[in-house]
């Protein structure tokens, strides 16, 4: 049975900034900093099975001690909701198709092709291809969300952070299947033009031919899963996949970054 337990935060001090507003609605600067999230001291949540304890470091990374698995997922939902909820709110609107509800119609079309890429198998079955624990961890990671949310809205409580005020909108409440987002895999695949190219020369002309023209270097195996079918591959296929909303399109080869680079200033210009 849940019981109301605490999550401990010890004290650290955040230096934090905002630009002032420029609107007459627009929330005060006091306002805009009563809304900051709490990092130090108790905050009562309801949901807990046992006291948490998060230790904010210097950098504000969040490292969290629980005595079961669930808690310790509850207190990350918790966590990532006092870092990142507006974030958040945004991302899972992304996957749902639903930004053109607070964006208005120029999102409606992104949208779209959202929602053509949106899961709508078993669940029953996709939850079985996971972890047998991943279902109870994506639960326990969405009630730690929605608790959190709750202690804002209370009588009495700090309020949404300022960015819902400004945007004039709400968070909804999570739901697990709200972390089963394809949005964000989508935009790890911005090599799907070369990788259905590469599938084409091998179609057409075998996997030893192809692998020479295609000369990858060093040398990579050309296997195909067995039994694939590369019948029905065709160039128009990425049409189908991007949608008709250039915004959401591949970026160019040239343009492109990582954020896994970090280099010194010494280094750079």
């Amino acid at each position: 049975m849940s019981v109301r337990a605490q999550i401990f935060l010890p004290m650290i001090v955040l230096s934090l900034s905002m630009a002032r507003p420029v609107c007459a609605d627009t929330p005060s600067l006091t306002e805009a900093r009563t809304a900051l999230a709490t990092v130090s001291g108790r905050l009562r949540v309801p949901g807990l099975r046992a006291p948490v304890r998060v230790a904010r470091d210097k950098w504000g990374v969040a490292h969290i001690y629980a005595r079961n698995q669930h808690d310790l997922f509850f207190a990350q939902g918790v966590v990532a909701a006092q870092d990142r909820l507006f974030q958040m709110e945004l991302w899972k609107r992304s996957g749902q198709g639903r930004l053109s509800e607070i964006l208005g119609s120029g999102s409606l079309q992104r949208d779209i092709d959202a929602r053509a890429l949106k899961f709508r198998g078993d669940l029953a079955a996709e939850y079985s291809s996971y972890a047998p624990d991943a279902k109870a961890i994506l639960t326990a990671f969405a009630d730690g969300i929605n608790a959190y949310v709750a202690t804002l809205q209370a009588p009495g409580g700090p309020g949404l952070p300022i960015e819902f005020r400004i945007a004039g909108f709400a968070p909804d409440a999570w739901h697990p299947e709200d972390c089963l987002n394809r949005m964000a895999a989508f935009s790890m695949t911005g090599n799907a033009k070369s990788e259905l190219g590469n599938a084409l020369a091998l179609r057409e002309i075998g996997a030893a031919k192809a692998a020479k023209l295609l000369g990858f270097d060093p040398p990579v195996a050309l296997d195909p899963a067995p039994g694939l079918d590369l019948a029905g591959l065709s160039p128009e296929l990425l049409e189908n996949l991007i949608g008709s909303d250039p915004r959401i399109g591949f970026v160019d080869a040239p343009h492109q970054g990582s954020n896994n680079w970090t280099v010194s200033g010494a280094l750079t210009a």
